[in-house]
């Protein structure tokens, strides 16, 4: 008789929230232009799906709350990406956002109540986690830090790594004293530049004059308030940086798509799916952080080239493509630039 097949652990787990979105464009008169409904996203969905991309979908996990207006269309789109939601169903609505875009100029409100999510929130199996992701205030990561401590933390086998996104409207001189507390106890810290130089009263114009050097400073400057681990600062355009404790020098790797081309359709969920994608990496290459970086990149490559979720297939082979590719050419190809720029 054979053994029964044992599940795969839990790699990747987030707090992040999942959110049917609608997206509204406007006219400088406030006219709508354009709209977009039941479009799937939310911090947690991002990370997730860009974990997964590198990760068989039992490897990952996020909470999904299926509020009573929930969907059809929304549940087959998620069940392509096999099972990786751990739903929990609710008589109230389900979480929604607007994103109102006018010009330039975004802004971004919850059309619902906000459902937080505290790690004792996680079913038992994604309190096995290895890596933990998180996005939010300095001053609101303290307080999870503390749940994952006893006797808060009913899973006392449980620490997984950390890898914390501050809120951009958060990352301010106020907020760096909790910053300084959270900072020792984490794995990863990744603002992207602005959000970073912020914490410092550094403004916008200034932060794009400082350039990458600027971007390698304010790395340094982290180590300086107690970053334990991983600094990496998201650059957009300019790519990303990250640096280990103790490294003198760190790495940068471009982004997979030039930003302003035309395979840039839609940024919004890039930065969690960078993270995603970096945590994947981390799990399947712990000892190479550019490799770990450059599949980060690869990760929000896929996001930001169609508006909303990529799409995934499998071939009767078993090959998963992502938009019709598979993430682990892209970063062959990355490499072999890489490669053929350093020599």
């Amino acid at each position: 008789m054979a053994a029964a097949a044992t599940a795969p652990r839990i790699r990747i787990a987030t707090l992040g929230l999942f959110i049917l979105d609608t997206f509204e464009w406007r006219s400088n008169t406030g006219e709508i232009t354009s709209q977009s409904t039941e479009v799937i996203g939310g911090a947690g969905t991002y990370v997730c799906v860009a974990a997964r991309m590198w990760l068989a979908a039992q490897e990952v996990g996020i909470v999904v709350d299926r509020g009573s207006d929930w969907p059809q269309e929304v549940q087959d789109k998620l069940d392509k990406f096999g099972d990786m939601w751990c739903f929990r169903d609710q008589e109230t609505l389900t979480t929604r956002a607007l994103n109102l875009y006018k010009g330039e100029h975004r802004d971004f409100q919850y059309l619902t109540p906000r459902r937080r999510l505290e790690p004792i929130d996680l079913p038992p199996p994604l309190r096995t986690s290895t890596h933990l992701h998180f996005v939010c205030s300095p001053s609101r990561a303290l307080v999870i830090h503390s749940q994952l401590l006893p006797p808060l933390n009913t899973t006392p086998s449980w620490s997984p790594a950390l890898v914390y996104e501050p809120i951009p409207d958060r990352c301010c001189p106020e907020e760096l004293e909790a910053l300084r507390k959270v900072l020792p106890h984490l794995k990863v810290f990744s603002p992207n530049h602005e959000e970073a130089w912020a914490f410092f009263g550094v403004g916008v114009e200034e932060v794009e004059r400082r350039g990458k050097e600027g971007i390698e400073e304010v790395a340094r400057r982290f180590y300086e308030e107690g970053a334990a681990d991983v600094v990496l600062i998201r650059s957009g355009a300019l790519g990303a940086y990250a640096v280990r404790k103790g490294e003198e020098k760190g790495v940068w790797v471009p982004a997979y798509h030039r930003y302003g081309s035309d395979k840039v359709v839609d940024v919004t969920g890039a930065g969690n799916s960078f993270l995603g994608g970096l945590m994947a990496g981390l799990e399947l290459h712990p000892k190479s952080l550019i490799t770990a970086v450059q599949m980060a990149s690869i990760s929000a490559s896929y996001i930001i080239e169609q508006f909303g979720l990529p799409t995934l297939t499998t071939d009767e082979e078993g090959v998963e493509r992502w938009n019709g590719s598979e993430p682990r050419e892209r970063l062959k190809e990355m490499q072999e630039a890489a490669k053929s720029k350093a020599e």
